[in-house]
């Protein structure tokens, strides 16, 4: 690949595969002002294109449809990437992130959803070769402080690029990104605990004073979880929105969760596009949550038998018992759950 400088930020130059003017200029004004450089290529440039680069420290590309040019130019790209052990990142729209899932198979891929340069930053720090980790190397783990700050500055970084655009950036209605690094990814070690799940069998079921439960009470500690009961958890979890901030109640966790739970009493399936909305965070961050989930076990991922272009997400045995077992317990204590 060609040897590196110490002008390359990221370990070499960022390619970048689109016929987007506004995103070439946009990526490459940014990546410049960093001290990195970037150099486009037409969404059709062929295989020999790619050869002829040294030096590359990731690819970029943007899908802005899904026809055949679009898919011929990813799998161009997904081989060179792994030929080359270069990261890819995919920026592409919510509505073919499906199409783009189940068509890439390469594992060092990340998608982005938006145009924010400070999503572009925070994605490349975490792919190529020169990560956060490798920052912190003389360190056995990164401090949080640290990433806050670093997080701050990218931010800064960002909004400050986005003033520098031109006055049709400073209206534009993409969101910045505010804490990117919540996320534990492979190359961060973050110091966050394993998510897990710990199937329990419920409790003892309450009695009346003369040692035997009432009928209403058998009934309804019986009774199973239903689909309406969690979907009217999720509405009741949006309603909050109406009066504090959103963000002050931000956990896609659960609320994937959630949606995958109903999802399954309802016997339906949940598109990662579709779960990404369930999570109520911005895209980006919601990919990141689902992969830990799957890591994890506690999300699996299945292949639409139907339509190859589209990946399901459900919720593991394991994970659905721990969710049984959970509702249970409340209902049994009598307590609410928001």
């Amino acid at each position: 690949m060609g040897q590196t400088t110490d002008d390359d930020i990221w370990g070499g130059q960022i390619l970048l595969v689109s016929d987007d003017a506004h995103l070439q200029a946009l990526y490459t004004h940014a990546i410049e002002l960093l001290g990195g450089r970037c150099a486009p290529l037409p969404i059709d440039a062929p295989d020999e294109e790619f050869a002829e680069r040294l030096n590359v420290a990731a690819i970029v590309i943007q899908i802005t449809e899904w026809n055949e040019a679009q898919a011929e130019a990813l799998g161009r790209v997904e081989r060179f990437c792994e030929a080359s052990s270069l990261p890819m990142l995919i920026r592409t729209d919510l509505d073919l992130l499906d199409s783009t899932l189940a068509a890439v198979e390469y594992p060092h891929v990340e998608h982005l959803l938006s145009d924010s340069v400070a999503e572009l930053f925070v994605s490349l720090e975490h792919r190529t070769k020169r990560s956060i980790s490798s920052l912190f190397a003389d360190r056995d783990e990164i401090d949080l402080a640290d990433l806050k700050k670093i997080s701050a500055d990218v931010e800064r970084i960002a909004r400050a690029l986005v003033k520098l655009s031109g006055p049709d950036q400073s209206g534009s209605d993409r969101d910045l990104i505010g804490n990117p690094f919540h996320e534990r990814d492979e190359d961060t070690k973050l110091a966050d605990p394993p998510v897990s799940f710990k199937p329990m069998r419920p409790s003892t079921p309450p009695t009346t004073e003369a040692g035997g439960e009432t009928d209403n009470q058998a009934v309804s500690l019986s009774r199973p979880i239903s689909a309406d009961e969690v979907r009217g958890l999720i509405k009741a979890r949006r309603l909050r929105d109406q009066y504090f901030d959103a963000e002050l109640f931000a956990d896609p966790a659960w609320d994937m969760l959630l949606d995958l739970m109903a999802a399954r009493l309802e016997g339906t399936k949940v598109a990662v596009s579709s779960l990404c909305i369930a999570a109520s965070v911005p895209p980006t961050t919601a990919l990141r949550w689902i992969k830990t989930m799957t890591e994890e076990e506690i999300f699996l991922r299945k292949a639409d038998e139907q339509d190859g272009r589209r990946i399901f997400i459900e919720l593991s045995d394991e994970a659905t018992a721990g969710m049984v077992g959970f509702f249970a317990m409340i209902r049994r204590s009598g307590l609410m759950l928001i």
